[in-house]
């Protein structure tokens, strides 16, 4: 079973147990910061998921795929399954991705090409 899907394209599944680590982070208010008694202040106004992906082993044309998936466009969309959902339904969210990274292993013909490809998405 598929995990990740970019950009409507399903992606090879991550490596467990850190292939995916998903982070729902905090987004403050404007007025957010530290008081004068040094007590932090603001709201929360919403959550936003950031997702960190690495891959165990991949080809070159998957490795391509992953890239075409995330530099076509600024603005994409990522499905995968919510943590915070108790049923562990899918969501679809429009996230924008930071630099791909492809280790090298090997240029030889039969080994693999990359090891722990990553890649981090952030929620728009």
């Amino acid at each position: 079973m598929a995990v990740l899907w970019l950009n409507g394209k399903e992606m090879p599944d991550p490596a467990a147990p850190d292939g995916i680590t998903i982070t729902k982070e905090p987004v403050w208010s404007k007025n957010a910061g530290r008081g004068s008694t040094a007590k932090f202040i603001g709201d929360i106004v919403g959550y936003k998921f950031t997702i960190q992906i690495k891959w165990p082993i991949l080809s070159q044309r998957q490795t391509a795929m992953i890239d075409a998936a995330v530099t076509e466009q600024p603005f994409f969309t990522a499905k995968f399954i919510d943590p915070t959902d108790a049923s562990g339904a899918f969501v679809e969210k429009t996230v924008y991705a930071g630099s791909p990274t492809y280790p090298v292993y090997s240029y030889v013909e039969g080994l693999p090409r990359y090891i722990g490809v990553g890649l981090k998405i952030v929620e728009q």
